[in-house]
């Protein structure tokens, strides 16, 4: 016996075909996570990478009903578990971070040395949070302004010194960026530690530092450094009174950023789940006021405001490094 379909019955028959793999992704986007979540950080414990990432991470458990597992996995300024992420299985189940080093300034030093590519090797979930790096002296130093420090510089070429906690760094970064803005000359020395460098600034053994705003921040407020200007074109709510260098800098404009990535296939309807997540908990006035007490600020964006992100940082970067002529010896 033949069988005869209509042409509406033949067009039923194809919309229930390709509308199946749309419920399969549909009721796999909600059932996620199935499962607990790895989470890679490309720093160690106790830095404000971590930090941020367990707030984020505490925030994603409780909203979603699974655990979100912190792996650290630190090396090469944040390539190791960079790299990491980008050869993960993209099934939702391991995402990481990524920051101003691993998105804006290692792929400017390392090259094709580099163990994955910035831009095509990642889905970009959210940015999670900014923070200035704060230009402090030692107050041995006669200037009290930014323009007091560049005449005194200017008077005295080369013989000054500026720390930070390794070549090519955002710190290192925003001295060499200083020195081409400003017309001056100084030393650059390198510690292992942003801890180290603190102590050593505080001590006067190195004069200047554009270190992260936490690690000097107490010592600020202490007295024993004087805090001149945040490297960001707005201030820092924690410490409004502290001008941008961009005030007599025009241009100078560097954060130490970090935020969320997947490894590139990850499926889109979990990638703009977990998107959706973090935007709202990166809202949350709790999370907001924990953000503010490491002097940083909330950034929840989209994905492809993320990605639109590293693109630009990884343009100022690369001007930056070529104009000072740093390398990476691997």
């Amino acid at each position: 016996m033949t069988q005869s379909i209509t042409r509406r019955g033949a067009l039923g028959l194809a919309g229930g075909a390709l509308a199946a793999p749309f419920l399969a992704r549909q009721g796999f986007a909600q059932s996620y996570p199935a499962k607990p979540v790895t989470v890679i950080i490309p720093f160690g414990a106790g830095g404000t990478t971590d930090v941020i990432g367990r707030i984020i991470c505490e925030k994603l458990q409780q909203r979603l009903g699974k655990a979100f597992v912190i792996e650290n996995r630190a090396g090469a300024g944040g390539n190791t578990g960079v790299a990491a992420l980008a050869h993960a299985t993209p099934d939702g189940y391991t995402i990481g971070m990524t920051t101003v080093s691993t998105h804006g300034i290692n792929p400017n030093l390392y090259k094709d040395k580099l163990p994955f590519r910035a831009i095509e090797d990642f889905e970009f979930l959210s940015l999670s949070s900014s923070q200035p790096n704060f230009l402090c002296i030692h107050p041995s130093l006669p200037a009290k302004t930014v323009p007091e420090l560049i005449a005194y510089l200017k008077a005295n070429p080369g013989k000054e010194n500026f720390g930070s906690s390794g070549i090519g760094t955002s710190i290192h970064l925003c001295g060499e960026l200083f020195m081409q803005l400003a017309g001056v000359k100084m030393q650059h020395v390198t510690y292992r530690s942003s801890a180290a460098l603190v102590q050593d600034v505080v001590a006067g053994n190195v004069k200047l530092s554009f270190d992260n705003f936490t690690s000097p921040y107490p010592h600020y407020k202490a007295g024993t450094l004087r805090g001149l200007a945040v490297t960001t074109v707005d201030r820092a709510r924690i410490a409004p009174e502290i001008p941008p260098l961009a005030e007599t800098l025009p241009g100078f404009d560097i954060s130490s950023w970090n935020g969320f990535l997947a490894p590139k296939g990850t499926p889109k309807d979990i990638c703009d789940s977990l998107t959706k997540e973090m935007q709202a908990i990166l809202k949350d006035p709790g999370v907001v006021s924990r953000f503010e007490e490491l002097g940083a600020a909330p950034t929840p964006s989209t994905g492809a405001e993320a990605k639109a992100k590293s693109v630009a940082e990884l343009a100022k970067f690369k001007d930056i490094i070529e104009k000072a002529g740093i390398t990476i010896q691997n």
